[in-house]
This record gives C-alpha cells, sequence and structure tokens, in this order.
C-alpha cells in the first residue's frame, strides 16, 4: 500500500486530534465543561479523517460514505458552545444545550438506514457552519463590550484568540466551499489547504485553550445585565443633586483610596466599596463621565502614573515598578493607554520632565 504526501497531513490530524483530546479529557482543572466541548470538536474532526482516509485505502462501506458530511453539523454548536463556556464565569451544561445537535443525530440515524445526504441537501451544511460561526464571532464582540462595562483590565479576559479560533475556522470553511463549488484550493502534490487549515486551526485551539488562565474572570449574568441596561438608559447631560452627590463620592474615593491599583477591579467590586448599585454606578460613570468603566479605571491608573514618573519614590524607581504599582500588568497596555493619553511613552514622558 502506498501512502501519498496529500495524506500524512489527514493521518497527522487523527493523531493529534486524538491525542489531544485526550489531554483534554483527563484535565481535573476549572475548565472541564469548555474543555469537553473543545475535546468532542477534536474527536468528531479524528472520525471524519478517519472516514476520509478509509474512503482511499479501506473497503468501500455505504455507511461512512454517507456520514463524511454529517459530522460538519456537529462542528458549528461545538465551536459555539465552546466560545460561551469561555466567556461566562459559571457557565454550565444544560440538556437543552443537546438540541444543538438534533440535525447531527438525525442525519447519522439517517446516514444508518441507507440514506446519504451529501448530495442534493449538502448545502445546508454550509448553511448551519456559518450560521453558528457568525453567532460565535457576535458572542465575541458582544463579549468584550461587556468586559469593557465591568472590568478594569483585559489581561484575564481578553479572547481575542478565540476570535482568531472561529476566523481560521472560518478560512477552513471558505475554502471548502471553494473548492467543492467552484475550483480546486490543492496546493501542490495534492496537498489540501483545507487540511493545511484544519491542522493549523487544532494546534492554535488546543495551544490557546490551555494557556487561557484557570483563574478566569468570564462575565457574570450582572455584567451582562449592566451591559444591557446601558443601552437602554436615556442620554443626560446634567446630573440631579443625588447624582452630583454620588459623582462627588465616587471622584473623592478614587482620590483618596486609590482602588484602581487593584489590577483585578471589577465594577462590582468598586460598587461594593463605595456602597452605591452596580448599574447607578455604571450609569453615573457612562453618562456624566462619559466613560464606560475599563476607561474610568485606566484614566485614573494613567494619572497616577504620570505623577509618579514626575515625582518618583527614589532614584532607582523604574517604569515596569510604577506600571505595576498603579494597577497595570501588561506592558504593551501600558504602553499604549500611557502614549493615546499623553502623547509620549513612559519613559519618553520621564525625560521630559527630568531634564528640564
Amino acid at each position: 500500500m502506498t501512502i501519498y504526501i496529500a495524506d500524512i497531513i489527514p493521518l497527522i490530524i487523527i493523531l493529534q486530534s486524538i491525542l489531544f483530546a485526550l489531554v483534554l479529557l483527563t484535565d481535573k482543572g476549572s475548565k472541564r465543561i469548555s474543555n469537553g466541548y473543545l475535546a468532542s470538536f477534536l474527536i468528531m474532526l479524528a472520525l471524519q479523517f478517519t472516514v476520509l482516509l478509509n474512503e482511499t485505502y479501506g473497503a468501500p462501506n455505504a455507511f461512512l460514505s454517507a456520514t463524511l458530511c454529517v459530522y460538519g453539523f456537529a462542528y458549528g454548536p461545538l465551536l459555539y458552545l465552546y466560545s460561551r463556556s469561555l466567556m461566562y464565569r459559571k457557565f454550565r451544561f444544560s440538556l437543552l444545550q443537546l438540541a444543538h445537535f438534533l440535525p447531527f443525530v438525525i442525519l447519522l440515524l439517517l446516514a444508518a438506514l441507507g440514506y446519504s445526504f451529501c448530495g442534493r441537501f449538502g448545502f445546508l451544511l454550509y448553511v448551519s457552519l456559518l450560521t453558528y460561526s457568525t453567532l460565535a464571532i457576535l458572542k465575541v464582540i458582544t463579549y468584550r463590550k461587556i468586559v469593557k462595562e465591568t472590568q478594569s483590565s483585559l489581561s484575564r479576559t481578553d479572547l481575542v484568540w478565540l476570535q482568531w479560533t472561529i476566523i481560521i475556522f472560518c478560512i477552513a470553511l471558505l475554502l471548502d466551499m471553494v473548492d467543492q463549488l467552484f475550483w480546486s484550493t490543492d496546493l501542490k502534490a495534492g496537498i489540501s489547504s483545507i487540511h493545511v487549515m484544519i491542522l493549523l486551526l487544532i494546534n492554535w485551539m488546543f495551544y490557546k485553550g490551555l494557556k487561557q488562565p484557570q483563574i478566569f474572570l468570564g462575565v457574570t449574568p450582572l455584567d451582562e445585565a449592566v451591559f444591557m441596561e446601558k443601552s437602554k438608559t436615556p442620554s443626560k447631560t446634567t446630573p440631579d443633586t443625588f447624582e452630583k452627590q454620588d459623582l462627588e463620592h465616587i471622584q473623592t474615593f478614587m482620590r483618596e483610596s486609590n482602588p484602581y491599583t487593584d489590577p483585578d477591579l471589577s465594577l462590582k467590586q468598586l460598587s461594593e466599596r463605595l456602597q452605591i448599585p452596580p448599574r447607578r454606578l455604571s450609569y453615573l460613570i457612562n453618562a456624566f463621565l462619559g466613560q464606560n468603566f475599563m476607561g474610568f479605571i485606566n484614566n485614573h491608573r494613567i494619572e497616577k502614573a504620570k505623577s509618579r514618573l514626575q515625582y518618583p519614590k527614589d532614584k532607582g524607581e523604574t517604569i515596569l515598578e510604577v506600571m505595576y504599582e498603579v494597577g497595570f500588568n501588561s506592558k504593551s497596555s501600558f504602553n499604549t493607554l500611557f502614549k493615546r493619553k499623553t502623547g509620549l511613552t513612559p519613559s519618553e514622558y520621564r525625560k521630559k520632565y527630568h531634564s528640564s
């Protein structure tokens, strides 16, 4: 039996998918639900590519051939639910989630009865995959907006890598659509560009998924409610008497207590310390200070950093020490925000005041 170069990548996909799925399923950490969805996604890939190789090197089997496009109806729901499980701090598995997999189960049963779905109605597979991919991307976008309204840092909440996961998945999907409907997307020696993208996707998801911090500050129903209420709140330019009192209380507390030095400060934590309900605190910051929560906290951090760079505690104090002490835990975020606010990098700002 001769194995061609083009079939080596599917073989690697199968082996890596099984290996990575086993690692994820044996992990006893706090991300068991997320790991379960990701492991299921990898197992589905391993099964589909096993069938694909069997078509080339194994004995013909009508049932296996009929299932080739059925697996795709599991990828979309698994990717979507995996995304949701990462975004919510207390995400729970429920039987209702199984409804997403009804098309997959029904079509698998039909394949067992000898009916092949891949021919006339195969286009519905692309509809399903595009729908779930779009839903996942919209969820990530909404999640990032919620985080900016309720968290003070993106270091343990940012899911840009998940957004890129979905993008890589969509690229593989679009390549498959072009390959099936228009012209071949194969590379040299018959190597499938789709398989290359899927191999990239597997390694990207596994590496980034495991790298995600165990202490993950996902959003809560309260965070989501704060975000939803913001969009419903009518615009207002002048605070009333009670709002003025609350705003003065907020500004005084920020100036005297410096709560922003906690890098993981959240809207809920600050509201508890101020004894102002989270929704009202969010409303006051947005309506009368013209900022979201993250911007409000980071502006205080930048102002404190400016003061520390002008008047350091001692001559040996470094910019990194200042960065951590004012509440930042990401050098790139600190430098970007500082330059946006002052027009100078932290080192340029310090030189400006110490050379004059």
